[in-house]
């Protein structure tokens, strides 16, 4: 019989089940919330993470009882080999394997992604407006998101997650319009608070739409209720009456969520982040390409689980962020 890994909790008895790999911080696209004003100089080639040291470190992970993958970037299809390290993470057990992407080139290799063993994506569309798209992405064409939409639905990479950031002045319009494709299809429409981040060429308090202002604005649509699903994750989902879709919020913001956090963060550099607005960072990348045994390396990932914050001090350091750029950390 398989020996079943034990459920491994932090300091402040979070169990920790989740990881978010970023494959590389190169992206085709230029967002506004994202991207510097100045540019973004990439990592070199020979700093990233190669296939193998990723898989390694996954494998020491799932030893410790992680049930839950998300390949982030940057822009994640753009690795080369993607097919082969979403095939070979599927392999060491992971239950759930998922995947952020822009959509710009998801409908060309959803099909064979599903064969290696991707179960399912989120797609990342902050507007519905063709023109509005291309300011706020910096371009891309956004009758190819739709077809990537409608593709992850045809090989059943579902439910397909929609994440949108609503940008007061920007996109907010559209909050409604977002909410009511529920109606059409059992999309989860993800509206996520806009995060302050040294790259962002447009980050101000006033700019973010906290989520009480969301779901006071969803409510026009109808009633809902709360959904709740297997797992622990920072959205809190709703279902308008007579929709078949859910409304999900995720609110770092204005209503954190530390105190369910599961996740750490695998940075494409070999970093792990036990907190996305905190700079501790633990290397393993230099100590795997030191010759460092699968001990050392078990070693430094419970010590990352260990120093795991109880919960982010945001409002404290909202002029000062720790995120320098999400590409950089992994969305």
């Amino acid at each position: 019989m398989k020996k079943t890994a034990a459920i491994l909790k932090d300091s402040f008895n979070r169990r920790i089940d989740y990881l978010r790999v970023s494959v590389t911080d190169k992206c085709n696209l230029k967002c506004v919330y994202c991207t510097p004003s100045k540019g973004l100089k990439h990592f070199k080639q020979t700093d990233l993470l190669t296939d193998e040291e990723i898989i390694r470190f996954i494998s020491i992970a799932h030893r410790h009882g992680l049930r839950k993958v998300r390949i982030t970037g940057g822009e994640p299809l753009l690795r080369k080999n993607i097919l082969e390290l979403i095939s070979e993470i599927k392999k060491i057990g992971v239950r759930e394997l998922s995947l952020t992407t822009n959509g710009l080139t998801l409908s060309n290799m959803a099909e064979k992604l599903k064969s290696a063993g991707l179960d399912r994506v989120n797609i990342s569309l902050d507007t519905l407006d063709a023109e509005k798209y291309k300011t706020i992405a910096n371009g891309g064409d956004i009758n190819l998101v739709w077809e990537s939409i409608k593709e992850a639905e045809r090989v059943e990479l579902m439910p397909v997650k929609i994440n949108m950031v609503p940008i007061r002045g920007m996109n907010d319009d559209e909050i409604l319009s977002f909410a009511s494709l529920t109606f059409e299809k059992n999309y989860h429409i993800r509206f996520i608070e806009l995060m302050p981040a040294n790259s962002s060429r447009l980050w101000t308090k006033d700019m973010c739409i906290p989520s009480h202002e969301v779901m006071e604005r969803i409510s026009m649509l109808g009633t809902f209720r709360k959904v709740k699903f297997r797992g622990i994750g920072p959205s809190r989902n709703y279902r308008i009456k007579g929709a078949a879709g859910i409304i999900g919020i995720i609110s770092p913001v204005s209503d954190h969520f530390c105190n369910s956090c599961n996740r750490l963060r695998l940075t494409a550099i070999g970093k792990i982040r036990p907190c996305l607005f905190s700079n501790d960072e633990i290397d393993i990348r230099t100590p795997m390409r030191r010759g460092a045994s699968d001990n050392e390396l078990d070693k430094l990932f419970l010590q990352a689980i260990q120093v795991k914050p109880e919960g982010h001090k945001l409002q404290e350091i909202m002029s000062d962020s720790p995120i320098r750029s999400m590409s950089k950390i992994g969305g």
